[in-house]
């Protein structure tokens, strides 16, 4: 079964490994957007098969210290896209590079990075109406912000919490949420500018991070080195897991989205172990056998729709993307 899935495949042109991606509908159909190990941007037409490499100004361009660093280029290791005015926008940032955004067709900034700001942890797109907004994850707490460099990052309440590395973001039950993990998982709900949750997992050591639902119940999931925790975010529930966490990859699990198909709550989670695995997130069980083909661990997995099926893609340090057919698993 673990090759049956794969619809297609593809290794990015510059023969390093993919540290991210994002997906985003252009012309009715998936750009896959990549940040590879050296730094650089690619995206990839999985329909045409077709790569292009994505030259961007340097994100502190703006910044009047720039010139005392004429050779400085993009430090990327999170990044996040959206559709707006038929133009595709790029906001991305790293361990040593603030946040900014950017034209990703002619490569121009649009919102620059600041010496001093933040660095970033994580970045990820809000998901819902209006104009698009991005929310970061770092050692400074989840800023929300927006399209305009006048409009300062408004700070979600009660984030100032260290060691956030991964963020998500879902629309669940008409409500905006997102969620952040490190060595906690927390939860906010947008619209009401409050904290919804707070999780506290065994092992305090959370590698990514999802919103999801079951039938019409909210939840919130993690994977940390061993395990996929559940949590439920209705009113009257506690911090605890639903069930016991999901015993995960060998090596532990580094990627993680949800998707719901054929009415069933599914997580897709990607390892060390090269592998990516699929979980029904009600009953919290494997379904079918590990999903192999990778030549090294899994660093990201995102879940989409390609020719109106319900995809999760997968890659890491092979610089290869796979496509697989979540529909064709799911019974």
């Amino acid at each position: 079964m673990s090759d049956a899935p794969v619809l297609l495949s593809s290794e990015i042109p510059s023969s390093s490994l993919i540290i991210d991606l994002a997906v985003v509908e252009v012309g009715g159909g998936p750009l896959v957007v990549c940040a590879d190990r050296d730094d650089a941007v690619w995206t990839w037409d999985p329909q045409r098969d077709l790569w292009q490499k994505r030259p961007l100004t340097y994100a502190f361009a703006e910044d009047p210290l720039a010139a005392e660093y004429p050779d400085a280029e993009n430090e990327l290791n999170s990044l996040a896209a959206a559709v707006s005015g038929g133009r595709v926008l790029l906001a991305a940032g790293g361990y040593e590079q603030g946040s900014a955004l950017w034209d990703l067709e002619s490569g121009e900034l649009l919102r620059g990075a600041m010496y001093g700001e933040p660095y970033v942890g994580s970045i990820a797109t809000v998901k819902g109406e209006g104009p698009p907004r991005f929310v970061t994850g770092s050692d400074a707490g989840v800023l929300v912000w927006g399209l305009s460099a006048e409009e300062p990052p408004v700070e979600l309440p009660d984030s100032d919490i260290h060691g956030i590395c991964t963020v998500a973001t879902a629309q669940v039950n008409g409500r905006s949420l997102v969620v952040a993990g490190g060595g906690d998982v927390h939860v906010w709900d947008l619209a009401r500018d409050e904290q919804l949750a707070s999780f506290y997992p065994d092992d305090g050591s959370i590698e990514a991070v999802a919103v999801s639902q079951i039938a019409d119940r909210p939840i919130a999931v993690a994977a940390d080195p061993g395990q996929v925790y559940v949590w439920g975010l209705s009113e009257d529930e506690g911090d605890e897991p639903i069930y016991d966490p999901i015993v995960g990859h060998e090596g532990g699990s580094s990627a993680l989205d949800t998707a719901t198909v054929r009415d069933r709550s599914l997580a897709v989670t990607g390892g060390a172990d090269a592998t990516v695995r699929i979980w029904d997130l009600a009953e919290g069980a494997g379904v079918g056998a590990p999903l192999t083909g990778h030549r090294g661990g899994v660093a990201v997995v995102r879940t989409t729709m390609l020719s109106g099926r319900e995809v999760a893609l997968s890659a890491g340090l092979d610089g290869v993307i796979r496509v697989w057919d979540l529909a064709a698993l799911v019974s």
